[in-house]
């Protein structure tokens, strides 16, 4: 399925269109949020100074900001891999790309976290095995009624062929949550293939939340069974691929967890997943990418599923999996590598005030922590790299400092607690798109 700063709380609401675990929170969100009570020599220092930075817009469209293709064309419909898959679209991976036959008319209907207007649409058909097969003729309309009905147009318009970046005005600013992509033709193909399409413009809610995660899901990926446990905003399952793990955290519909498996011989291999939840809670899909992978390099591997039952099932890698999760979960991976992310950790927007969703998991971490009294922590702050290195710096200071204060309020020793913030200097992605930044921005916990 975490960025600092006034301004990087902005950025991140923006690239998540939600609230973020240690990055930031959503403009409009913020505007009704609670947060966390914490102590009054602490508050006065959970506000960053406002920097002046360049937020850059958010692709409404990635896959990182929450939307989820819910109708493929027919020859792409049971293909539950990497390759020519639509997701290749929204991925944010411009070596990726999608294909799919010209006749029937190709048709895509995307699925956005929030009701949005679009104010521009840009298209990338460059990179194609023929060029011959990008999109000439396209038609692109919006709907706030459902995938299947009320749409309108909002822009009708020739392609050039094998180009990237195509900016395209929309003719009409339609608000709505589902966004239609019609190929009326291409240049001369008998196929149709694109390597990426984006909208932008303005997002009209901030309601996104995940609720009701919990429960067995089954898919077409070679994963089998799926078991998820959400404890607030903190997500914990397992899979039975390589006895995989899942530990993670909710933004807005969005999770980003950590997904580690164990091969044959015992060894470990760690990935950074992102997943995404249809509005009605019954499918899920997920990429995911190895720790420290180029964003350009595209996906190791994607999971689509449906939810069979709410039934959690078993985890026995997991102890503690009928109980307080998250709790024996984190112990578990302190004890095993020294550290573990804090992901379903949010603040409030334009501050280092902890949002009240964030208890849950924080209350775990207590426990946690109180069960091993002999054990000393580190708070660390990190950020992806807008707003630069100072202004970074600073806001994952002030948000690991907000935790620590939250914990010692819960009774913990502070001798036993200390934060540091390293701002945008240690990344776990690339940060040249928004799937990358979005798992740069965390807190994390680390044994001393």
């Amino acid at each position: 399925m975490i960025k600092w700063n006034v301004v990087a709380c902005v950025i991140l609401s923006l690239l998540l269109a939600a609230c973020q675990p240690s990055g930031g929170n959503d403009p409009a969100a913020a505007q009704t949020a609670s947060s966390l009570t914490v102590p009054a020599q602490a508050a006065a220092t959970t506000d960053a100074a406002t920097a002046s930075v360049e937020v850059p817009p958010l692709d409404l469209l990635a896959f990182a900001a929450g939307t989820q293709i819910v109708e493929k064309p027919k020859d792409n419909q049971g293909l539950f891999q990497m390759a020519y898959d639509p997701i290749n679209l929204i991925d944010e991976a411009p070596l990726t790309d999608w294909t799919a036959t010209e006749t029937p008319v190709p048709v895509l209907v995307f699925e956005l976290p929030e009701q949005a207007e679009i104010e521009r649409m840009v298209f990338d058909s460059a990179g194609l095995n023929r060029d011959e097969k990008s999109p000439k003729s396209v038609t692109v309309e919006m709907s706030d009624t459902s995938k299947d009905a009320g749409y309108k147009i909002i822009l009708t318009t020739d392609l050039a062929m094998a180009r990237n970046g195509q900016n395209v005005p929309v003719s009409a600013k339609v608000p709505g949550r589902w966004l239609r992509l019609t190929i009326n033709s291409t240049h001369g193909d008998d196929y149709v293939g694109m390597t990426g399409v984006h909208a932008y413009g303005k997002q009209l809610t901030s309601e996104a939340s995940l609720s009701g995660v919990s429960g067995t899901y089954d898919g077409w990926s070679g994963w089998g069974k799926v078991r998820l446990k959400q404890e607030g905003t903190r997500v914990t399952g397992c899979y039975e691929y390589q006895d995989g793990m899942i530990s993670g955290g909710i933004e807005g519909r969005l999770l980003k967890a950590v997904m580690t498996e164990t091969s044959s011989d015992g060894s470990k291999t760690r990935q950074l997943g992102l997943f995404s939840f249809s509005h009605d809670g019954k499918l899920i899909m997920g990429l995911t990418r190895a720790e420290g992978a180029e964003a350009n390099s595209g996906y190791a591997s994607f999971y689509n599923g449906e939810k069979v039952n709410d039934d959690l099932g078993d985890c026995p890698n997991i102890p503690g999996w009928k109980g307080d999760t998250a709790q024996s979960q984190l112990g578990d991976e302190l004890q095993a590598l020294g550290r573990a992310r804090l992901d379903g950790i949010n603040f409030d927007f334009s501050s280092a005030k902890l949002r009240a969703e964030s208890e849950p998991l924080l209350k775990q971490v207590a426990g946690m922590l109180n069960a091993h009294p002999d054990w000393s922590m580190t708070l660390e702050g990190h950020t992806d790299n807008i707003g630069g290195a100072a202004y970074n710096k600073t806001l994952s200071e002030q948000r690991a400092a907000s935790v620590v204060a939250y914990l010692v309020a819960q009774g913990l020793a502070a001798e036993r607690l200390q934060s540091a913030g390293f701002g945008m200097d240690k990344p776990v992605a690339s940060n040249d798109g928004e799937a990358g930044r979005a798992q740069n921005r965390r807190v994390e916990i680390v044994k001393r």
